[in-house]
């Protein structure tokens, strides 16, 4: 079994790109072992849960719309069906600052991928949005989030 990388999606129980087509399915290293696995990260609280928890275990947030999270340097950003969600943190990266921008997935246009150094670029009420993103964070968010939005007719 093979492991590329975790998101959340609802039809079926817990998934993964596949690299083949716009279907998610996920597979896991501890499957053959018949292991619980923990890796739905809450994005309020910062605690895995296991993969097909409805709500976090520890403050109650609602999992079942998170599609991808990501944890990048100087913020954390969550991908659901309908919004780009940035929360900022401080210069450190340790704790967020509670300054979060919401970006409906319908009202975002002209995306770019930035090469080579990694900035995920968008417009959204006619400003350009530029957040810069790790290496590995930005080919997760090109892979999923063009999924997403054909998924979701956006």
């Amino acid at each position: 079994m093979t492991f590329k990388y975790q998101i959340y999606h609802r039809i079926s129980p817990v998934n993964c790109i596949n690299g083949l087509d716009d279907h998610i399915t996920m597979t896991y290293l501890d499957d053959d072992l018949g292991m619980v696995t923990f890796s739905l990260i809450c994005p309020e609280c910062g605690v895995a849960n296991p993969d097909d928890s409805l709500n976090c275990m520890v403050c109650d947030r609602d999992l079942t719309n998170i599609v991808l999270f990501l944890e990048d340097d100087s913020f954390d950003l969550e991908l659901t069906n309908e919004h780009l969600i940035e929360c900022r943190k401080n210069f450190w990266g340790t704790d967020r600052t509670g300054k979060v921008n919401r970006y409906p997935l319908s009202e975002i246009r002209n995306i770019e991928y930035g090469s080579p150094v990694t900035r995920f670029k968008f417009d959204f009420n006619g400003e350009r949005k530029v957040i810069p993103l790790r290496k590995e964070n930005m080919e997760i968010l090109k892979d999923v989030l063009p999924i997403v939005i054909k998924r979701n007719n956006i």
